[in-house]
């Protein structure tokens, strides 16, 4: 006998570290909604004006915060930097610009291009507009 049915998959309860150390790192933050990703809990929030995802590892340390921003947003050694690589030709666009803080004081600016449906590129900024990464992946 074949029984069909849909798979139920378990969700674990986010931690209490991990929303206890999210309310004192961003305790303005509103709207916060919580997804478990295996690896690290995420969280989308607004605070400022801004949409926001930071990642927690599963005891609430704090792995890296995001933030979706504009073209215009971009620290100009960023956009020269950018200028400046093989990615700023006409074959590729510029779909989304992020900024990402981690530990350490550490500022990120990502950029995920597109040349067509298939072909994707994360690139990474450092502060002085020095391209420090490229992946296909997040």
């Amino acid at each position: 006998m074949l029984l069909l049915g849909a798979a139920h998959g378990q969700i674990r309860k986010i931690p209490g570290e991990v929303t206890d150390a999210f309310k004192r790192q961003y305790p303005s933050a509103t709207g916060a909604s919580w997804s478990d990703k295996l690896s690290n809990f995420q969280v989308n929030f607004t605070m400022n004006n801004g949409v926001y995802l930071a990642k927690y590892d599963s005891k609430g340390g704090w792995k890296s915060t995001e933030q979706t921003i504009t073209a215009a947003q971009l620290p100009a050694a960023v956009k020269d930097g950018f200028g400046k690589s093989i990615y700023a030709n006409k074959d590729w666009e510029v779909r989304e610009y992020t900024i990402v803080t981690m530990p350490g004081n550490v500022t990120k600016y990502r950029m995920l291009v597109r040349k067509n449906a298939i072909d994707k590129k994360y690139l990474y900024f450092d502060g002085t507009g020095k391209m420090i990464d490229e992946t296909t992946t997040l």
